[in-house]
């Protein structure tokens, strides 16, 4: 397990609505389309969750509202490690990432707490075979380390007072 303290994990902010930005050279990737592993758009990045003492971001908060397939209205959380930025075409990759999982996410509202109880949700719906795929359930195995581990250098958040 991560070694940062838990307490310290799960006190996540909001990019938009915080005193940090994007540091210098990283993507601004509010607004870009989301992908899923068939390349239909699934929806947009709306918002970046991050711990501001880590500075990590952990979150992809993606709007399913403007998807080209058969989504709920709202927001899921998609975590950073599992998404490949394709820098190109402006938009953001979910390889492993169907329909399935995305309806099974829970919805994410603004200030909502995240905790582990989160993590696990996300892990389970993200563990869902699609439907009619010929993949075993929990062949996807999404480990902790799949969640953050990617983006350990810290993707976001230097303070724009500083």
């Amino acid at each position: 397990m991560d070694t940062e303290d838990i307490t310290g994990k799960y006190n996540l902010q909001e990019l938009s609505n915080s005193d940090f930005e994007i540091v210098d050279g990283q993507p601004e990737i509010f607004g870009w389309d989301v992908r899923d592993k068939h390349k239909n758009k699934v929806g947009e990045v709306y918002e970046l969750l991050f711990n501001p003492d880590t500075r990590k971001v952990h979150y992809i908060v993606v709007d399913m509202g403007s998807s080209d397939v058969d989504l709920e209205e709202g927001r899921v959380l998609i975590p950073i490690g599992i998404a490949d930025f394709n820098l190109k075409d402006d938009e953001v990759k979910l390889p492993g990432v169907s329909v399935t999982n995305l309806l099974a996410l829970p919805l994410y509202e603004k200030g909502r707490i995240i905790s582990a109880e989160t993590d696990e949700e996300i892990r389970l719906a993200l563990d869902k075979v699609e439907k009619d795929a010929p993949i075993k359930p929990g062949s996807l195995h999404v480990a902790e380390t799949k969640f953050y581990g990617k983006r350990t250098e810290g993707f976001i958040a230097g303070d724009d007072n500083a």
